[in-house]
C-alpha cells in the first residue's frame, strides 16, 4: 500500500511541476492557481499518510511474526489477496478447502468404479446365459442320453452303417413299395 502512495505522490509533484509552468506563462489564470493550491494539499495529505504508514507496517510486521493469525479460517470466508499479476493489487477472494476437493475426487472415483463393476457384471451374465444356451442346444433336455452320430457302426452283427438315420438304434432301413408312376394296373377295370 504505501507502494501505491509513493507512486501517487511522484505522480502528484509531476503534475504540480506542469501546473507551475503553465502558471509562469500565464499567471493571472484563476483556475491553474486554484489547481496548484489544492495539489499542494493533496501532495502534503499524501506525505502525511505515508509517515504514518510506515510505522504500522512495522508494527504488524513484528506482532504477525511473533504471534499466529487469531481468525481460524472456513469455507466460504472473505479474505484479501495479492494479485498475481502485478503483485499490488488486493482483491477480495473466497477460501476453498482442498479437503472439499478430495472428497469429491473421492466420490467421482466411487461411482466410476461402481459403474465399471456394473458393466462387468452385465456382461459376465451375458456370457452366462449364452453358454447355456449353447449347452441346452447341445442336450435338447435330454440329459444324461448320449448323442450317437449316424455315422456309428451299429451294435448288432447285421446292422448297417449308412447316411442319414440308417443304422440309427439298431433300426434296419426303411423298406419301400416299389410304385411306379406308369403302374397303372391297379387302375384298370377286370
Amino acid at each position: 500500500m504505501s507502494e501505491d502512495l509513493a507512486k501517487q505522490l511522484a505522480s502528484y509533484k509531476a503534475q504540480l511541476q506542469q501546473v507551475e509552468a503553465a502558471l509562469s506563462g500565464n499567471g493571472e489564470n484563476e483556475d491553474l492557481l486554484k489547481l496548484k493550491k489544492d495539489l499542494q494539499e493533496v501532495i502534503e495529505l499524501t506525505k502525511d499518510l505515508l509517515s504514518t504508514q510506515p510505522s504500522e507496517t512495522l508494527a504488524s510486521s513484528d506482532s504477525f511474526a511473533s504471534t499466529q493469525p487469531s481468525h481460524s479460517w472456513k469455507v466460504g470466508d472473505k479474505c484479501m489477496a495479492i494479485w498475481s499479476e502485478d503483485g499490488q493489487l488486493l482483491y477480495p477472494h473466497r477460501k476453498e478447502m482442498i479437503a472439499q476437493q478430495r472428497e469429491y475426487k473421492k466420490k467421482k472415483a466411487l461411482k466410476k468404479a461402481q459403474r465399471i463393476k456394473e458393466l462387468e457384471q452385465e456382461r459376465e451374465d451375458q456370457k452366462v446365459k449364452w453358454q447355456q444356451f449353447n449347452n441346452r442346444a447341445y442336450s435338447k433336455n435330454k440329459k444324461g442320453q448320449v448323442k450317437r452320430s449316424i455315422f456309428a457302426s451299429p451294435e448288432s452283427v447285421t446292422g448297417k452303417v449308412g447316411v442319414g438315420t440308417c443304422g440309427i438304434a439298431d433300426k434296419p432301413m426303411t423298406q419301400y413299395q416299389d410304385t411306379s408312376k406308369y403302374n397303372v394296373r391297379h387302375l384298370m377295370p377286370q
